[in-house]
């Protein structure tokens, strides 16, 4: 029997075109198969994700019928991000009931996706908070979420002056609480006067027993105001406030916002700093200093601080230091 060799070249050719075409249709017809994490059980809300055993979560093969339907897995946790999660210990901040798809949103950890959206992302420590704090010209132009600043406070009116132990005086003169001796017997008075570093003569009880010599008293220095002070190093900056306005409108009546000036920042703070930054608002004069990208020595040690009188010594001594003359060899 004869077989026609170019017909059988043909049929090959066809039977391989017919493959092809098959796999082709099916990569490009069949959706794309995605893998999200849903609950097994009902997980509450404040649950430390490493407290739950490994067969709390599912995870759940998916398709959907277009691209844009995919979107959708953008905002559920994936095995990766159940992984990443983990490794922090995240905490989840809604109730999940059993079976129900797990939103990143759900997860307040620093590896989530998500929190660079979410404000309330942010707080993976129970000691923070998140705090909008006011602004106008006192904050740099391109500030923008992800960013550290540092706050400070400048009071120029205090009304009093103050000295380095807090102690209030007014006109120059320390005030101290007045004491009454009324009833007090003499050998006590005696022995708190000694104690006290007064060297007491006269018989105890008798009459008039008198101090004869006051310690010397080292004079504080005073703080004259305006004074300055650092509340909060390294806080994260987590969202940036803008007014608005409506730049154009297209024929299809889609609008155009115009982002003006930064009204307000959203600002990650400790929770003991709240009543000085809300004092430091409503009595001050809050200060916003934008910290290289860079910097990495966040600090919680205090500083000193500064006043209108640390000011006017560095003013006299580099003067005095610049009168003084060289000695020549």
């Amino acid at each position: 029997m004869n077989v026609n060799r170019s017909l059988l070249f043909i049929g090959i050719i066809l039977g391989l075109a017919g493959f092809v075409g098959s796999f082709l249709i099916n990569s490009f017809l069949t959706p794309q198969t995605d893998v999200m994490v849903a609950a097994r059980v009902d997980i509450l809300k404040g649950t430390e994700i490493n407290r739950l055993p490994e067969d709390a979560f599912v995870q759940v093969p998916v398709q959907f019928p277009s691209s844009s339907a995919r979107k959708v897995m953008d905002s559920i946790l994936k095995p990766a991000d159940l992984d990443a999660m983990r490794r922090v210990n995240g905490v989840f901040i809604t109730d999940v009931f059993k079976f129900e798809p797990i939103l990143l949103s759900s997860i307040v950890s620093a590896e989530n996706p998500a929190a660079i959206r979410i404000n309330t992302l942010a707080l993976s420590d129970p000691r923070m908070m998140i705090m909008t704090i006011p602004v106008s010209d006192n904050v740099p132009k391109d500030i923008r979420p992800g960013d550290r600043v540092d706050l400070a406070v400048a009071v120029t009116s205090v009304g009093e002056t103050v000295d380095e132990d807090g102690v209030v005086s007014q006109s120059g003169n320390l005030l101290f609480p007045t004491t009454s001796f009324a009833n007090i017997p003499p050998e006590a008075l005696v022995a708190v006067l000694e104690d006290a570093g007064y060297s007491v003569t006269g018989p105890v009880g008798g009459p008039a027993a008198q101090p004869t010599a006051t310690p010397e008293v080292p004079e504080a220095p005073t703080l004259r105001e305006p004074i300055a002070k650092v509340l909060v190093h390294g806080a994260e900056i987590v969202g940036v406030q803008r007014d608005t306005s409506l730049s154009s409108v297209t024929s299809q009546g889609e609008a155009t916002i115009a982002l003006g000036e930064i009204l307000a920042l959203d600002v990650v703070i400790p929770r003991e700093a709240f009543e000085y930054i809300t004092m430091a608002i409503n009595g001050g004069s809050l200060q916003v200093g934008l910290l290289s990208p860079i910097a990495d020595d966040w600090t919680d040690q205090p500083t000193l601080g500064a006043s209108l009188q640390d000011l006017l010594d560095i003013f006299r001594e580099d003067r005095e230091a610049l009168a003084t003359p060289v000695p020549q060899e």
